[in-house]
């Protein structure tokens, strides 16, 4: 008998440890990322226009990234400067295959190195660190919300993924759901990213892939 006690305390005790952990997500929060993703999955396609700060050993500014999604495809290209070269890279999948571009401006031993251009033949996209998360809410064991100024600041710890950054912040816009700044900070290395601008409305033709876009390319086929 005594033993049943204590086997239906811990019981118990397990589903309020339970309840208690759900708690922690303000479900106003989950409220805001819902509208924020519903407002930016928009079936005539989306395009952004960000601006990425980033510190690690040293500090990475004037970094300039266009993220286009329209009913399954994808192309995003970042332009950026580290110690004074200049650096682009592009990422795209139009459906049937999915490519990557690489521009260094850089010279190994007297030689410039040459661009390289990557294309798999796949029907499904993978991952890629363009991506915007709109389910970061999913990704949490804890998050909070205030306004500041005309956004929601959404701060989401305690991250369910060892890999995952352990502080994340997110602002959205309070009246339009838009989606504005992302801040992240993991083992020494912190990013911002912020939106510049919004585009609905996206053509077709953004996602058609043309190898000779790249003529001075390596091209590597998989």
């Amino acid at each position: 008998m005594k033993q049943t006690r204590i086997l239906m305390l811990a019981a118990i005790l397990t589903i309020c440890g339970t309840m208690t952990a759900l708690a922690q997500i303000d479900p106003q929060v989950t409220e805001i990322m819902r509208k924020c993703e519903k407002v930016m999955s928009n079936p005539a396609g989306l395009e952004m226009t960000m601006s990425i700060e980033a510190r690690m050993v040293i500090k990475v500014s004037g970094i300039t990234a266009t993220v286009s999604e329209k009913n399954g495809k994808s192309k995003a290209s970042m332009v950026m400067k580290v110690l004074g070269r200049e650096v682009k890279t592009e990422e795209g999948f139009d459906g049937t295959q999915e490519w990557s571009y690489r521009h260094i401006d850089l010279k190994k031993k007297g030689k410039e190195v040459k661009d390289t251009l990557t294309i798999k033949k796949t029907a499904k996209k993978s991952e890629s660190d363009y991506d915007i998360d709109f389910s970061v809410d999913k990704e949490y064991k804890t998050a909070t919300v205030k306004v500041s100024g005309r956004y929601y600041e959404l701060t989401f710890t305690n991250p369910i993924k060892k890999d995952d950054p352990k502080k994340m912040v997110v602002k959205i816009d309070k009246d339009k759901y838009y989606f504005r700044e992302m801040k992240a900070k993991q083992s020494g290395v912190s990013m911002t990213m912020t939106v510049t601008k919004i585009k609905f409305g996206v053509s077709d033709d953004v996602f058609k892939f043309d190898p000779k876009n790249y003529p001075n390319a390596i091209i590597v086929r998989k």
